[in-house]
């Protein structure tokens, strides 16, 4: 059935060639019903394609893989070598670990405070040196086997790690930052410059999304009359979630690209919160 899919997004640019791959450096975003990647051009340091799926037929890891398989053979690309891959892992099960109290052998247990994961997923954790944590998350073990059947080199992250560290770079010293998936979103509260909060959120409306973020900022004593809140990833200015929200906060924001690399003029159409994970894995 996944042969059936179309993307959503597919934009590339006028200097893409696929006989360059080796030359690409490629950022894939997966989580069970969606699929999208991006290619970076390590000679010019410009952002060449961008590709986005999202379907309810993307039900597991093979669904997953075969789509991005058949996503890269329609560009040429399937079989080629590429300079590095970085696979992010786009979903819930994640938390953080302060560094002085982590312990590897017992990763299970500070993801069972909050979740209750499948038995075939596997466990892994990162130090994010950006805020002394641990990243501890879990995905399916048939997806890590076949991203690293394809590539054997390719590097394993979580989507969550990319915007916290990009987040601390920010030049807003004291903010709440949303990264907004389809049906959920992290939120980050960063004060004088030091993470003070991060969690993530299931909605299913405007509502439960503006009702999760407003409590979130009023427990850690702030307000959107105080701080700004600036967003990213599956959201447009234009949209009900936005138009709610900024009935209680002041200042709303959207990351704005910091051009470190350049943009071919066909991805110029696409929002840049929308593939701003992929720009910070990628840079």
């Amino acid at each position: 059935m996944t042969a059936s899919l179309n993307p959503y997004i597919s934009q590339f640019g006028e200097t893409f060639d696929a006989e360059k791959s080796s030359q690409y450096r490629m950022a894939i975003q997966c989580t069970l019903g969606g699929l999208s990647f991006a290619l970076l051009d390590t000679e010019t340091q410009a952002l060449v394609g961008l590709e986005f799926y999202q379907s309810e037929l993307l039900t597991d890891s093979n669904d997953l893989v075969r789509t991005l398989e058949r996503a890269l053979e329609s560009k040429g690309l399937n079989n080629k070598a590429f300079q590095s891959v970085t696979c992010l892992i786009d979903n819930r099960f994640c938390t953080l670990v302060p560094e002085p109290l982590f312990n590897e052998v017992d990763q299970a247990k500070y993801l069972d405070f909050g979740f209750q994961l499948p038995e075939s997923y596997t466990i892994v954790s990162e130090l994010l040196a950006s805020i002394q944590c641990h990243i501890v998350f879990a995905y399916p073990k048939a997806l890590q086997d076949k991203l690293l059947a394809k590539w054997k080199d390719a590097k394993i992250t979580h989507s969550s790690s990319v915007f916290i560290n990009s987040v601390m770079k920010n030049d807003l010293e004291t903010a709440a930052f949303v990264q907004v998936r389809n049906r959920d979103f992290d939120m980050l509260i960063k004060k004088e410059g030091k993470l003070f909060f991060f969690n993530n959120f299931k909605f299913n409306t405007k509502e439960d999304f503006a009702y999760f973020l407003l409590f979130a900022m009023e427990q850690n004593g702030c307000s959107g009359q105080d701080i700004p809140v600036c967003f990213s990833g599956l959201i447009r200015p234009a949209s009900e979630i936005i138009d709610l929200c900024g009935r209680y906060v002041k200042d709303i924001r959207f990351v704005e690209d910091p051009h470190s690399l350049h943009i071919n003029k066909a991805l110029e159409e696409v929002p840049y919160p929308y593939y701003f994970t992929h720009y910070q894995a990628l840079k």
